[in-house]
């Protein structure tokens, strides 16, 4: 009974999970042709502006800023369903959408001066002769830590018991950085050998396509997994 639930359990959270890199990147490929009125290139774990791109320069900065926007948005919808008023399902989808944004992976970035957010503002307001580039850093680091401490401490605090905080907790805010990046290497791997290379939109393999259909199966027939987890736990 409980081998079968986490089978099913894995099989949800990491399709969530991988929807939700989808939508990090399809909101910049998608804000990158609003701004340029030309599409770009999209891969699974990456994309590229048009090169005829004229509205570049001055919009870069928020190029960069859209796809965390959407991961946060997420994270902290997390937040509020993880509300210990909720019902117990809503709880429990809360606890995987705060892990499927994969915070740490953003606390990482930021930490070693990198990530779209530290990015984002070096394009603002690094001067020219890098002379502020330490505070970049660390106010990069600081905004990110903001949006995730919390949503990240009550994820923690919705785990029942010590062992379970102690477990599970290390292994849902790491492991999905790993699999997000070896899922994603693979699919990558699969697109340059050309299987459904053809472009169903401009700049957009079939494959992609056919890869967010194939999440968003998963997720609905995995679903009541994700929504009783809680129950699980006891």
């Amino acid at each position: 009974m409980r081998l079968g639930f986490w089978i099913g359990y894995i099989l949800g959270f990491v399709s969530l999970m991988l929807l939700v890199h989808e939508c990090h990147d399809w909101a910049h490929f998608l804000f990158a042709r609003i701004i340029c009125g030309c599409w770009g290139t999209k891969g699974f774990d990456t994309w590229t502006v048009c090169a005829s791109c004229q509205a570049l320069p001055r919009f870069q900065p928020y190029l960069y800023f859209v796809g965390p926007l959407i991961t946060y948005i997420i994270i902290w919808i997390g937040f509020g369903q993880l509300n210990p008023k909720n019902r117990p399902t809503k709880r429990s989808l809360g606890f995987a959408l705060v892990f499927a944004g994969i915070p740490f992976v953003r606390i990482l970035a930021a930490a070693v001066g990198g990530g779209d957010e530290t990015y984002g503002l070096r394009l603002l307001f690094q001067h020219a002769d890098g002379s502020n580039r330490h505070t970049i850093a660390i106010t990069g680091l600081v905004l990110v830590l903001l949006l995730t401490i919390l949503p990240l401490l009550r994820a923690f605090l919705f785990l029942p018991s010590w062992i379970q905080k102690l477990l599970l907790f290390p292994v849902f805010l790491v492991a999905p950085m790993y699999l997000d990046h070896w899922i994603m290497q693979g699919m990558n791997q699969v697109l340059a050998m050309g299987f459904l290379k053809q472009e169903f939109m401009p700049g957009v393999p079939f494959l992609m396509i056919l890869w967010i259909f194939l999440l968003v199966e998963i997720l609905i027939l995995t679903r009541k997994n994700l929504l009783s987890l809680l129950d699980n736990l006891d």
